[in-house]
């Protein structure tokens, strides 16, 4: 087991990391990506921005909502919504995150970077960001769910359905700038039950059909032990630590050529047992993989 004690690596001078860094990439013979929230933000998809909340939503702005993430809270359970507020959010915030935002830089850059390694990437977001930017969806491990697709919200089946067509059609008939036409709420084609976003937020979620890569992406882990495996964690935070966090540095512990590169703009801190075999960057995110190139 870690001990308590958590550090930064001693090696300070950000040049110096980026060197070390761009090093062990090249050095590598497999490369384990984990992708967290802080990389959609590092791109301008940042739940927390009051500045894109006023863009996207200034209706809600006006009504005290701030920020997407203080929007979603307020209608997070269709169960506790009015059906045609809830879509009115949701259809909005769907067509933003999914269909309208292009891939953002720091993923650009992080293709550039990693295209030609053998590769694997475990990504707790939901936004498709890494299949836009060009990665090979057979080396995309995505847990939590995607915002392309809607589940049946008492799941009767693990059946998933492509939203795009309906999305675009509540969006086309919104009467108002809060509301879908009650005509237009999504329902599942089998019980007829409401459809809801396929997310991980609770137990209904449906994850069958995200876990078929699970094996793939653990035998790529596995498979690593004995070569030069870098483990590099872009944005990831203590959200959901258990999905790659904690397994990256216990990982990196566990396997003898193994090194850790964890960059964030915060919790830029790692065990003391790996601190050796590890490169904290706490930094601009956009910014540091721009500098890796």
């Amino acid at each position: 087991m870690y001990t308590k004690m958590r550090i930064v690596t001693s090696m300070q001078n950000y040049s110096d990391k980026i060197a070390k860094a761009k090093e062990l990439i090249r050095q590598a013979d497999r490369v384990i990506i984990g992708i967290g929230a802080g990389l959609s933000a590092a791109g301008g998809l940042c739940y927390g921005d009051p500045a894109l909340g006023l863009k996207w939503y200034p209706e809600y702005h006006g009504m005290g909502l701030k920020t997407i993430g203080q929007i979603m809270g307020n209608y997070w359970d269709l169960r506790q919504c009015k059906a045609e507020s809830y879509w009115g959010f949701w259809g909005q915030h769907i067509w933003h995150m999914r269909y309208e935002a292009e891939a953002t830089a720091p993923y650009l850059d992080l293709h550039r970077i990693v295209s030609e390694k053998d590769y694997f990437i475990c990504t707790t977001n939901v936004d498709s960001q890494v299949e836009k930017a060009g990665f090979d969806l057979a080396r995309i491990f995505a847990p939590q769910g995607n915002y392309g697709y809607f589940q049946c919200s008492e799941p009767c089946s693990n059946d998933l359905y492509d939203n795009q067509d309906m999305i675009h059609t509540m969006l086309r008939n919104m009467p108002n700038p809060f509301d879908i036409r009650a005509e237009d709420i999504p329902l599942c084609p089998r019980c007829e039950r409401p459809l809801i976003p396929n997310l991980r937020s609770d137990q209904r979620f449906v994850e069958k059909p995200h876990l078929l890569l699970a094996p793939e992406y653990e035998d790529f882990v596995m498979q690593g032990q004995n070569e030069n495996t870098l483990f590099l964690e872009l944005g990831v935070g203590y959200n959901t630590p258990v999905i790659i966090r904690f397994p990256f540095e216990t990982l990196t512990n566990h396997f003898a050529n193994a090194h850790l590169i964890r960059i964030n703009n915060s919790d830029g801190d790692v065990p003391k047992e790996i601190a050796s075999k590890s490169i904290c960057i706490q930094e601009d995110l956009a910014k540091a993989l721009h500098d890796l190139i």
